[in-house]
């Protein structure tokens, strides 16, 4: 399982870049407090400073306690955003105050990962890319004595299918971390996102022949889901090539048969 804060992180932080709905309001009413700080001839500034400002300094206000609860938490949220603001000035962006500056001061950061271009590759199809990304983040709900570097690493039915895509593809790369050793690996831009769309695809049915072996006890042999793995990659493919592709490009996807 993810945490939500992880899911509503960028997907350069290791989330899905989902906006995070609470953060994002709080930015939103952060305009306001803006307002008050640098656009003093707006009609409802001019009001706020009548009725409850009364000439006190914006930074150091503290509302009392017999005001209501929407300008309370207007308030509140001038404190929480604190830091952003020195002397009337927005810090985080030299045009003032936007929502988007102020989100990225309220939500929370976490630490940048390494794999999110490999993962969310274009070629990649999207229900490959989320399980995918539950696997980078080891994050599938997994029962018994598995674990994901046995599923996906150490496994000798996965290392199987892997070494076969490798020379499928005719390409190598390390079973135990293909996607960063293909992220190494010097090619252009269409064969490295073949490759890492195969890959994506290989570690689906990996998950999916895991699934069907605990729920339904049955699991298909390397053969067959190699032939599944070909048969989707070639699909893929398919949907996404352009009239105008590399020569060498070209000699290659026929070389592996991924077009005729």
């Amino acid at each position: 399982m993810v945490s939500w804060e992880k899911v509503c992180s960028p997907k350069s932080e290791g989330g899905l870049g989902i906006r995070d709905s609470l953060a994002w309001n709080i930015a939103a009413i952060g305009k306001l407090v803006w307002w008050v700080y640098y656009n003093p001839d707006r009609l409802w500034v001019k009001w706020v400073n009548q009725v409850y400002l009364k000439g006190q300094n914006w930074k150091d206000y503290r509302p009392s306690g017999d005001l209501s609860w929407r300008w309370k938490s207007i308030c509140k949220v001038k404190d929480k955003m604190d830091t952003g603001y020195l002397n009337g000035h927005w810090l985080l962006d030299t045009k003032g105050y936007t929502l988007r500056s102020g989100y990225e001061l309220i939500r929370q950061k976490f630490q940048h990962v390494h794999w999110h271009k490999q993962i969310w590759n274009s070629w990649c199809i999207p229900k490959h890319q989320f399980i995918g990304w539950l696997i980078a983040r080891e994050a599938l709900m997994l029962k018994g004595r598995d674990n994901h570097t046995h599923l996906f690493q150490t496994c000798e039915y996965s290392r199987r299918l892997l070494d076969d895509l490798a020379k499928m593809l005719r390409v190598n790369f390390p079973v135990s971390n293909p996607l960063q050793g293909i992220a190494a690996g010097h090619y252009s831009p269409l064969k490295k996102g073949v490759i890492l769309s195969a890959i994506s695809v290989t570690f689906y049915h990996i998950w999916l022949q895991r699934k069907n072996a605990r729920v339904d006890g049955v699991l298909l042999r390397p053969e067959c889901v190699r032939e599944l793995i070909k048969k989707d990659t070639k699909a893929r493919v398919a949907t996404r090539l352009s009239q105008g592709i590399a020569t060498r490009d070209n000699l290659w996807l026929r070389s592996v048969n991924l077009i005729v």
